[in-house]
């Protein structure tokens, strides 16, 4: 390329031409920015660039020789390497950072899930204005049992154990729902039913009769302890025949009665361990050589109608009764009938040792029914808790049912779903990807669109 900016003399020597911006910078095609070198006269001769025929630069960048392109290319190339190497490196990033997110997630997630999360609803408010009157539209299983005065719940729980009612407002509860008689049976505990006693006693007389006992929670068998005012120890988790025995005679001996609660949820195939969910569970008949005085036959909405034939084969030692297993209030589906002599828990009692009952039963259940508000507790650590659920999704964690003593009835078994795990991380990369894309897209736009506009338009307003 031969330079303009100069003038060949006849005799060989350059003169600088003049120029108006006496030096300045000149910013070429390619926009790389140079200054304008002056040069002093000469007396040089200059050697005009050879100029191949036809025109055609000789550099193998594509311009003449000498003119600089290989530099522009260079720092082209050079320019475009660093913008890849920082777009995988950005790339990368953001991959390691939401992996590290995603663990952290994970690692508090999964054990505020667990223990974390206080109950969904606040029952501490719940109100039970209501009252059902189920004798008004349900006769009586035995159609031949005639007068009754005494609708009786004979299981139920309070926040003693596993309820969500306190002792008031399980008897609140009772009432609303149309029985005057209950027996309190908290998990491993007589304390619930005391306290729900006490209470009946001085602040509901005439309303509702309490009945003390208890619920002998083991990992082969249910049983209400009720007429006991003491606690009976339950120990094992898995006790042997002779130590279920000892407890059936030492109810006896405190004056009480052992009834055999819900044997067909008792007998529920659990998976993954294709068992029952109380494995080992006595049978009707062994229960019956073991001296207990009765089952039960209707436990929430089920109705044991094997168990209740058994009952009635066994009319002469064994009675039949039904139980509510509140611990959420909602509907009431059953109610054992007694035609006591007062309303007193010993002549309740009575009835049931000498085996005088029988019970209504509404399987589409009662109503109302109410849900309780969400606890603030709930709303605030609830977000965690999700996560944590989200999370164990990608694992089945089988623990079994509980003994009520520290274990389970079963052992633990965990199924990691590692073709959910490998979709899970895909789905990620492709999703940085997309966002990657979108990102850099975004950037060309509004560079293209809005920045370089607005930078012309504000260096030609300048100038």
């Amino acid at each position: 390329m031969i330079d303009s900016d100069y003038d060949v003399s006849d005799d060989g020597t350059s003169r600088k031409r003049p120029t108006s911006n006496g030096g300045a910078a000149i910013i070429d095609s390619s926009g790389l920015q140079y200054r304008n070198r002056s040069i002093v006269e000469t007396t040089a001769p200059v050697v005009p660039a050879a100029v191949p025929v036809g025109g055609v630069p000789t550099s193998g960048n594509g311009g003449w020789p000498g003119d600089g392109t290989e530099i522009v290319a260079g720092r082209r190339r050079a320019l475009a390497r660093r913008r890849l190497l920082f777009g995988l490196l950005h790339f990368f990033k953001v991959l390691i950072l939401s992996i590290i997110v995603i663990l952290l997630l994970v690692a508090v997630g999964i054990p505020v899930s667990d223990n974390g999360v206080p109950a969904a609803g606040d029952y501490t408010k719940m109100k039970f204005d209501w009252k059902n009157d189920p004798r008004s539209y349900l006769s009586p299983m035995n159609s031949s049992f005639g007068n009754y005065n005494v609708l009786l719940d004979a299981h139920l729980h309070t926040t003693y154990s596993d309820g969500v009612l306190s002792p008031q407002q399980a008897l609140e509860y009772s009432i609303a729902n149309g029985y005057n008689a209950v027996i309190v049976t908290d998990h491993q505990t007589v304390a619930g039913a005391l306290a729900a006693k006490a209470y009946a006693d001085e602040h509901l007389q005439g309303k509702i009769t309490v009945i003390t006992g208890m619920e002998y929670t083991c990992c082969r068998i249910h049983m209400n302890l009720i007429g006991i005012n003491e606690t009976i120890e339950v120990s094992p988790p898995s006790p042997s025949d002779d130590q279920l025995k000892a407890v059936i005679a030492k109810v006896h001996d405190m004056g009480g009665m052992v009834i055999v609660n819900h044997i067909p949820w008792s007998n529920t195939t659990l998976l993954p361990w294709d068992t029952a969910r109380l494995p080992n569970h006595p049978t009707r008949d062994q229960l019956l050589d073991w001296g207990v005085d009765g089952f039960e036959v209707v436990n929430q909405n089920t109705f044991d109608l094997r168990t209740y034939q058994f009952v009635q084969a066994h009319s002469n030692r064994l009675v039949a009764l039904t139980g509510s297993d509140m611990h959420y209030p909602g509907s009431s589906y059953a109610w054992t009938t007694i035609n006591a002599p007062s309303m007193t828990a010993s002549a309740i009692l009575n009835e049931i040792r000498n085996r005088r009952t029988s019970f209504l039963l509404d399987a589409s259940g009662t109503r109302p029914i109410q849900d309780p508000p969400y606890s603030k507790g709930y709303q605030r650590y609830a977000p965690w808790g999700l996560v944590g659920d989200y999370f164990y999704g990608y694992a089945d964690r089988s623990r079994g049912q509980y003994s009520f003593q520290g274990t389970f009835c079963q052992n633990e078994v965990v199924d990691i779903h590692n073709t959910m795990i490998g979709w899970f991380f895909l789905w990620l990369l492709i999703s940085i990807i997309v966002l990657e894309i979108l990102y850099w897209g975004f950037r060309w736009l509004l560079l293209t669109l809005i920045a370089r506009p607005v930078g012309r338009w504000w260096h030609a307003r300048r100038d």
